[in-house]
């Protein structure tokens, strides 16, 4: 099956979505196809255009410092053997701002049946709240049960982006800005969580 790009998320997102750096991502890994918007594009170092169309993994993975890659490795490895949540904090380097924070958070679902493993998520730009915090303040785990209830509000809002595409033309734009604005304040929340 041909992987869809046009995405229910890549087209047009609030600008307080942008103007806080938030990003959002999809990635097929029974593919090796992940597709961002221009945000998540830009704090990889990466063709918003070729992006949105999906990139080999490996695109963005070159983003991110060698120091940080074995443990996004190693939770990445987890959430595709069994699904389910993954927040990583990590650097990339971006040719425009040099080396940056980001907290990237998202579910993995895993079809037992195909095999196939698609995650979808955001990704926030923290580097504002790690200036005064020491480089080994990461943070990488994977949740598969009871998620804390932040957690589990990102994934409810994710799923209510996804079903978006089920609802009438006519309905869609109000009910876009007010899941894409939920998703912005949950992403801020979980960076704020990360400053205390």
């Amino acid at each position: 099956m041909p992987y869809d790009t046009r995405r229910y998320w890549l087209g047009s997102l609030p600008d307080a979505l942008i103007a806080s750096q938030v990003g959002i991502w999809e990635t097929d890994l029974s593919n090796d196809r992940t597709v961002a918007d221009a945000v998540t594009a830009t704090l990889f170092n990466l063709d918003s255009m070729q992006a949105a169309h999906g990139l080999p993994l490996a695109a963005y993975v070159e983003a991110i410092l060698p120091a940080d890659r074995e443990a996004f490795f190693t939770s990445l490895d987890r959430v595709s053997e069994h699904g389910g949540v993954f927040v990583g904090e990590y650097r990339v380097c971006s040719a425009a701002s040099g080396v940056q924070w980001v907290l990237a958070r998202g579910h993995f679902e895993r079809d037992d049946q195909t095999g196939e493993v698609v995650g979808r998520g955001i990704v926030v730009n923290t580097t504002e709240s790690k200036l005064n915090w020491p480089a080994e303040d990461r943070t990488f785990f994977v949740l598969h049960k009871k998620e804390p209830p932040l957690e589990r509000l990102a994934s409810y809002a994710l799923q209510a982006r996804r079903t978006l595409d089920d609802v009438a033309e006519h309905e869609k734009p109000a009910l876009r800005l007010a899941v894409d604005a939920l998703l912005w304040a949950v992403g801020r929340a979980i960076a704020k969580r990360g400053q205390l």
